[in-house]
């Protein structure tokens, strides 16, 4: 199902008094308390939200997609491969392990954000988008598939088997037929399709009625229809603002548990074990092709894992341990589970491929637990994957406003209504989904175009993992590297096999990027917009600020400096001038120019520094430069800025670190002119008064930048 875009991948409220007065907006970014005060600039680029994602929550979130994919993924593979889905069903349980594990590491990566879109970022913005974009088409399609069955599941549209078959009972062949005395049988049938009610029959020979075969879009009975009038009213209501939180992921996950353990206790001890080595078809290794292609085709509910790596910005730390505990619970109850399921559905005999395609966790309710609970079922598993539709629209608006506020999508894309949603990413959000169902209503055309989407944008996540310095170990990188060949495996035979998958992905890629394209043409015209860190920088440089004395803080990425250099500059009534030295020494050349813009570590510190400043007054002057020699870069620029004073920290005690750090002092002075001084400050610490800084002797060790 639908991933949940919360931490990254979320809109802000705006600041004025209707966004702040509505107390719906609980996935934005950051709190408005303080939105009145700030720059508008300084709000977006300032605001955190508190780590308060535990595990147990975050597994909510990923259950949602996982968990409630067994809802459609059982019936579709019993559709494609018969009894022989069995195995397609345990392999689908590997890959899942082996994704889960994956994001494990990504995860750890990735503290801050690991989803495709961030990660991708920092390698290549075209990739960034593209990822972006594969992922839109994935929540597009879940949004339409998800709606879609949840009617199925509320009993609309034709669900003729019985629960026993009469007379003889013949094996199916490669027509659609829901004929109840049709068993499954071991076929493998990768291509099989459900006709569509809307277009003519032309099978003279063996034909069937309209009636009998789909269902017409323009009838009152009619999934289809119900689920475009669902979308549109779940788009309206996303206008008002994002209304999932945590807690309601957690009770869907509830709900879905409640389903599969209700199924579980009444369907194992009517399992016939005797009988069942022969009800569960074996593999034809004689046809790999066709397995594969068989197993390609329900590879369906992966994109919760990228759910799971962009709200690691919001989790407990540490972040490695949360994720992984979330993500170790889901993946084991999913494979252990959807593989009882699978033994579950493939005792019952005889039972029909295409009987139940679209809502074969509430046909198994009926035949092990009765009417009462088939009913239970439908209504729950309903209203599940009717909020998983919701979640995807929401996910698709994140998307889309998040490219926008990068400058990746047109501009009006990011302004908000009265209620803090950008109305343009809504109203696209809801009419994308619609239009696919005009075109497919069939459950098994939409899953075609299913997972070509997820699959890519996972694809470019962990190929990105498997080249990150932080993976280190050839224990992580080799299994990493086979995941990646395997998943760009799956796409590529989802792109050759599926072809309106792939038209779906080039139509959507071909959209996003030309209004990327288009974007950059008219900013171009327009002039270069500056990045939002640049923003808030120019609207907190007001009045006086750079007519004023000016000290400067070192840092290498510490914020700890930052409320005693303010202190120090506010008591001078100085501009603080914050140098930020990212130390480069390689014995080869770097291709990748890293700058204030984008490196993420400098971009934290000067969020920081900003923030603070603004609450107390000081003018904050961010300063960048990479290189090997951090003692002549923050020389050069105290020099440039005209700096009086040089504040260093100190908080390391060994002895070999203390000279390193006299030492760099001392030649600190040696390179600045007599009139600036060098002072050490230390870093602030919790609960503890902020000394005042004092010049010290170059030969005192024990300070650090």
């Amino acid at each position: 199902m639908a991933a949940f875009f919360t931490d990254l991948l979320c809109y802000e409220s705006v600041p004025n008094a209707s966004a702040k007065a509505d107390p719906t907006l609980e996935l934005t970014m950051h709190s408005t308390s303080e939105s009145s005060e700030k720059p508008h600039a300084l709000t977006l680029l300032a605001s955190e939200r508190p780590r308060d994602v535990g595990w147990f929550q975050a597994a909510g979130f990923l259950f949602g997609d996982w968990g409630t994919s067994r809802l459609y993924v059982l019936g579709l593979a019993l559709f494609f491969a018969g009894r022989t889905s069995f195995w397609l069903i345990v392999a689908m349980s590997l890959l899942i392990f082996a994704v889960g594990w994956a994001y494990t590491q990504i995860c750890r990566i990735y503290p801050d954000g690991g989803g495709v879109y961030t990660a991708a970022k920092q390698t290549s913005r075209v990739l960034a988008v593209v990822g972006a974009l594969l992922l839109f088409a994935d929540y597009t399609v879940t949004a339409s598939l998800s709606v879609l069955d949840a009617f199925h599941y509320f009993g609309l549209g034709k669900h003729e088997q019985v629960d026993q078959a009469k007379g003889n009972v013949r094996v199916a062949s490669g027509h659609y037929d829901k004929n109840p005395n049709i068993d499954a049988g071991t076929m493998l049938d990768p291509s099989r399709k459900t006709p569509d009610a809307d277009a003519e029959d032309k099978d003279t020979k063996d034909k069937t009625t309209k009636a009998e075969t789909g269902e017409k879009l323009l009838a009152w009975n009619s999934p289809g229809l119900w689920a475009i009038v669902a979308i549109a009213a779940i788009g309206l209501f996303n206008l008002m603002g994002p209304k999932h939180t945590s807690g309601f992921a957690i009770v869907a996950a509830v709900g879905m548990i409640f389903i599969t353990l209700l199924i579980t206790a009444f369907a194992m001890p009517k399992v016939p074990w005797h009988d069942l080595p022969q009800r569960i078809g074996r593999p034809d290794f004689s046809h790999t092709g066709q397995l594969w292609v068989a197993f390609v085709s329900i590879v369906l509910a992966l994109s919760g894992v990228e759910a799971i790596a962009n709200l690691t910005g919001v989790m407990k730390r540490p972040v490695s341990v949360t994720a992984g505990k979330a993500i170790w619970a889901v993946a084991t109850e999913v494979a252990v589970f959807n593989i009882v399921l699978a033994i579950a559905m493939l005792a019952i005999f005889p039972i029909n491929r295409d009987g139940h395609l679209e809502d074969m966790a509430a046909f198994l309710t009926g035949q092990y637990v009765g009417q009462w609970g088939e009913l239970l079922v439908r209504i729950v598993g309903g209203l599940l994957l009717l909020s998983a539709g919701n979640t995807a629209i929401s996910g698709m608006i994140s998307i889309q406003y998040l490219m926008a506020r990068d400058g990746e999508l047109p501009a009006p894309m990011v302004k908000l209504n009265r209620f803090g949603v950008p109305w343009v990413p809504a109203a696209i959000a809801a009419s994308v989904p619609i239009i696919v169902l005009l075109i497919s209503h069939n459950l098994d055309q939409l899953a075609s175009l299913y997972a070509i989407g997820v699959i890519g944008a996972v694809s470019i996540n962990v190929s990105l993992c498997v080249v990150h310095p932080r993976l280190r170990r050839l224990r992580r990188k080799i299994p990493m590297l086979i995941l990646a060949i395997v998943l760009l495996g799956i796409w590529v035979t989802l792109a050759y096999v599926k072809r309106e998958a792939l038209l779906f992905v080039t139509v959507v890629m071909v959209v996003g990027l030309t209004a990327r394209q288009f974007n950059k043409w008219f900013s171009q015209r327009k002039g270069p917009r500056p990045s939002l860190l640049r923003q808030a920088i120019m609207q907190q440089l007001v009045g006086d600020a750079l007519l004023r004395p000016r000290i400067l803080v070192g840092t290498y990425g510490s914020e700890a400096l930052a409320r005693p250099a303010l202190l120090e500059a506010k008591k001078a009534g100085a501009t603080l001038v914050v140098c930020f030295i990212r130390s480069v020494r390689l014995a080869y050349s770097w291709d990748r120019i890293l700058s204030m813009d984008t490196d993420l570590a400098a971009l934290k510190v000067f969020a920081k520094f900003l923030d603070l400043g603004h609450q107390m007054g000081v003018a904050i002057l961010p300063v960048y430069d990479s290189g090997g020699d951090a003692v002549e870069l923050i020389a050069e620029a105290a020099a440039m800025n005209g700096c009086d004073r040089i504040l260093l920290g100190t908080s390391r005690q060994g002895a070999f670190f203390q000279f390193i750090k006299g030492n760099f002092q001392k030649r600190l002075e040696e390179m600045l002119p007599p009139e600036i001084k060098v002072e050490v400050i230390r870093p602030e610490v919790p609960g503890e008064a902020v000394p005042t800084p004092v010049p010290v002797p170059a030969s005192v060790p024990g300070h650090s930048g």
